[in-house]
């Protein structure tokens, strides 16, 4: 399959890096490549951000929204194509995203979000048997992107949301080299196995992964982020948009227990939603 782009990417081939029976499982419209039909939408991290760059470069679409739970903002209004929201456990429309989006088994999931963790029933009941990586890393295996080359790239993309840390679990390390195996990144669970959490730290430390994306009250995004540093490994543009943004929408976000909400069918007007721990809850309500 080919896609149009532009630059040394141009006319590149799509390997196939996920493993084709997961792959499968991922809604239709993800394997549509139809250039820039949609917008993205950004929420404060470099897992969003990396994802939105990966969808700019294979797809062209671009960042149009910025997302902050209680806050939606837009860049351009006059821009009606439908956004995929990036790292973003969206109740409606289409979303790449790597949270578990159940509380119980049986709650009911938008079809269109792209979610391993959703493709395998995962929710409270089988928390630790979820997928811990980044949204980011499942968007290159679905797309078949190729690895960075350098060590210092793999274990950028691999610091991205922690995604490293079940690796160094006794509990939880078989779990990580399956889904790393699904994903087709075998060669990551050689980096995982000679390096440490110390090497992770330093790339935290070395490149600010852990730092948020922010508006400032001129509408303009900022943020502590190292992108120029890490933009050399990475044949994405990892750039945030100069834009101006503007306030569209205004929700209410909450955190709860599973101890008081066992559905989401309990919950009226649900924007977003995502497990943050086996018990513990946070979403957004209109």
């Amino acid at each position: 399959m080919f896609y149009q782009s532009r630059g040394k990417w141009e006319n590149f081939i799509l390997s196939r890096i996920m493993k084709k029976e997961l792959k499968g499982k991922f809604p239709e419209w993800c394997n549509d490549f139809t250039q820039g039909q949609h917008t993205t939408i950004l929420q404060g991290d470099l897992d969003s951000l990396m994802g939105c760059a990966i969808e700019s470069k294979v797809k062209g679409n671009k960042i149009n929204y910025f997302y902050e739970f209680d806050n939606l903002y837009v860049a351009d209004k006059t821009d009606k194509r439908k956004a995929i929201g990036i790292d973003l456990a969206l109740a409606r429309g289409k979303s790449f995203c790597n949270h578990v989006v159940k509380i119980n088994r049986n709650d009911e999931v938008n079809p269109q979000t792209a979610n391993i963790n959703v493709i395998n029933n995962i929710h409270s009941g089988n928390y630790t048997q979820k997928y811990a990586m980044s949204t980011a890393l499942m968007m290159w295996s679905y797309y078949g992107l190729p690895l960075p080359k350098s060590k210092e790239g793999k274990m950028i993309l691999l610091a991205i949301d922690s995604g490293y840390l079940g690796h160094y679990s006794d509990n939880f390390k078989r779990t990580h080299n399956t889904y790393l195996e699904q994903l087709g990144f075998t060669e990551l669970i050689d980096l995982l196995n000679e390096s440490s959490r110390e090497h992770f730290n330093k790339i935290h430390s070395t490149y600010k992964t852990k730092s948020e994306i922010h508006l400032n009250e001129d509408g303009y995004l900022y943020t502590n982020l190292a992108l120029a540093e890490m933009q050399g490994f990475f044949d994405v543009d990892l750039t945030l948009p100069t834009q101006q943004f503007t306030l569209r929408n205004q929700f209410k976000s909450h955190k709860a227990s599973t101890y008081n909400i066992q559905s989401k069918g309990q919950i009226d007007n649900l924007i977003s939603f995502a497990l943050t721990r086996k018990n513990e809850m946070k979403y957004t309500v209109a």
